[in-house]
């Protein structure tokens, strides 16, 4: 829902779009040209018309310049205001299907984790206070990275900010919660802005609620040193992990802590940052309360990562500096990888799978289509733009190609960004809109009045069965059920279910079987085929169409059967 928000916001037939919670407070706002004020002004305007309304769940207001709608959802009132009635009816159905979906806690939760990566810090304060019946160790991953950057937060909002993270923090029985909340008080008690006597109590009050539901194994909260053959490896890929464990296996520990700080800032001189990260968190791990090493070791590596950026590069970029913090921005640069080609390279072709994400650095690529033996010029691309996306973002094949003018690029892999999940959750949607503003191959190649379809598609309806099959062509997974949506002599679209998008994304690329219904009931017509696509329908999320692409194609008398037999195509 929140990628529904930001969406539908931006739609030039939207003049506005609102989430109020139950109690009345703003969880999302957004108003063409907007200001703190506006926002102030609306809350309180639409707070007083649902009350004299008597919280109702639906609601339409006409107005000589447009229209509202307002709908009840378990997280609160969404309100959408439009400049006229042609999207009304899209929009109900829009809302109706998040009701049915926000039935689920588990979305409610999802939706509003989403909303406090993305808001304004002003927002926070609210949203925390509608996570607290959700408070969770998902919940507290979240709570506790905005913690680690409180250096960032807005001071207007500062101290209630912290307070309310705090607090929450006291409910979601993590264990990691522990050492976060006490290297936050020993960074405030050393640090010259120290917060105010409520946020420190709520510190303690949280760490005595923790530590009953985590008591620790030793007087001293520390976990203790295993005997020698006994020790467990944590973590793989340590560099110098034997020399280590050995040390701890002795009883050593402030001798091992000392040898992984020393390693630590040798690896992040080298700008070997991967390395110096999993060093770090091997230290959290053997000894979570050797905090002013830990919080050294992250300043050090955050340094070394903000030296090591190239000014040329920031000037190329400047407009990605904006939109992310300087530890996002620094967490981005250094998962990519660095890429000169000549004029002339083919840098992607188009029909491959590779999940990665091209920032033009410097120079120029042009783009070309294939379409029926044509090979079609799209356009030139230049420096500070960004090719990939859909491909990167959607799980597609690529349905151009990207061939060099003399360029120099960043590549950055779907690996790497997932990677990079954990430490900065909202990196992914701020890059993905950013993204948006570039136009898509698609567009460009409609401009050309050509279409990239082989085949002449017909929109149908119905249900399919399919099955995933391995490399061998055996099934390896029991029948599962998807709705048409449109289907050629080459290919198929349908949508599926899925609870997660990891596992409608893991279909990219693999082979299914396909049985179709006909007009002859006892008939069914069964292919074979590649899923070229895998992209997501659903306004939350968890419906998506598979793209597939036929190993033998249909002949025109089996076409005519599969779409006969679709309800739309009788009706």
């Amino acid at each position: 829902m929140s990628t529904f928000l930001s969406k539908i916001s931006k739609l030039d037939s939207i003049q506005d779009v609102a989430l109020l919670s139950n109690q009345g407070e703003t969880l999302f706002f957004d108003q063409k040209n907007n200001t703190p004020g506006d926002r102030e002004r609306a809350s309180s305007y639409w707070n007083e018309i649902i009350s004299d309304l008597d919280q109702p769940q639906m609601a339409e207001f006409a107005f000589t310049n447009g229209r509202y709608y307002l709908t009840r959802t378990p997280i609160g009132y969404l309100i959408i205001g439009l400049k006229n009635d042609k999207a009304l009816e899209k929009i109900k159905q829009a809302c109706a299907t998040i009701l049915t979906k926000l039935s689920n806690p588990a979305l409610c939760k999802r939706l509003l984790l989403n909303l406090l990566t993305q808001s304004e810090d002003i927002l926070k304060p609210n949203i925390i206070r509608e996570l607290l019946p959700y408070a969770d160790e998902e919940v507290a991953t979240v709570l506790m990275f905005l913690l680690r950057r409180e250096k960032e937060i807005a001071p207007l909002v500062k101290e209630e900010l912290l307070l309310l993270i705090c607090q929450t923090l006291g409910y979601c029985s993590n264990n990691d919660a522990i050492a976060v909340l006490k290297a936050f008080l020993a960074s405030r008690k050393s640090g010259v802005n120290t917060p105010g006597e409520q946020v420190i109590e709520a510190v303690r009050i949280s760490i005595e609620q923790l530590e009953q539901n985590h008591p620790p194994k030793t007087q001293d909260g520390l976990q203790k040193a295993p005997s020698p053959g006994v020790r467990k490896t944590v973590q793989a890929d340590i560099p110098q992990q034997q020399q280590i464990d050995e040390l701890l296996n002795r009883g050593k520990k402030d001798e091992a802590v000392a040898l992984i700080m020393q390693l630590i800032e040798q690896c992040a001189g080298k700008k070997q940052f991967e390395a110096a990260d999993r060093l770090r968190d091997y230290l959290i791990k053997i000894n979570p309360m050797a905090l002013l090493e830990i919080i050294r070791a992250a300043d050090v590596i955050e340094g070394a990562k903000q030296s090591g950026i190239d000014k040329k590069h920031l000037e190329t970029w400047s407009k990605l500096t904006e939109i992310f913090s300087s530890e996002e921005f620094s967490a981005l640069y250094h998962a990519m990888a660095l890429r000169s080609y000549t004029k002339g390279k083919t840098i992607v072709q188009q029909g491959s799978t590779a999940r990665t994400l091209l920032f033009i650095n410097g120079g120029q690529v042009q783009l070309q289509a294939l379409n029926q033996d044509t090979l079609i010029p799209l356009s030139v691309k230049g420096a500070g733009e960004i090719i990939g996306i859909e491909t990167f973002f959607q799980a597609s094949v690529w349905t151009d190609q990207a061939k060099s003018l003399g360029c120099e690029v960043f590549l950055l892999s779907r690996q790497k960004l997932d990677a990079l999940k954990e430490q900065h959750p909202s990196l992914e949607p701020k890059l993905s809109d950013f993204c948006a503003s570039f136009q898509s191959v698609s567009a460009e190649l409609t401009k050309t009045g050509r279409n990239r379809r082989q085949f002449k598609r017909k929109n149908v309806s119905g249900r399919i069965s399919f099955a995933v099959l391995n490399t061998n062509g055996t099934e390896i997974t029991t029948e599962a059920k998807g709705d048409l949506i449109d289907i050629s002599t080459g290919g198929v679209a349908f949508s599926i279910h899925s609870s997660q998008k990891k596992n409608a994304a893991a279909l990219f690329g693999r082979q299914l079987r396909i049985s179709f219904q006909t007009t002859t009931t006892t008939q069914i017509i069964i292919r074979r085929g590649t899923v070229q696509a895998v992209r997501d329908i659903d306004l939350i999320g968890n419906e998506y169409s598979l793209h597939l692409e036929f190993s033998e194609q249909l002949s025109y008398s089996e076409l005519q059967q599969i779409a006969g037999a679709s309800p739309e195509a009788r009706s």
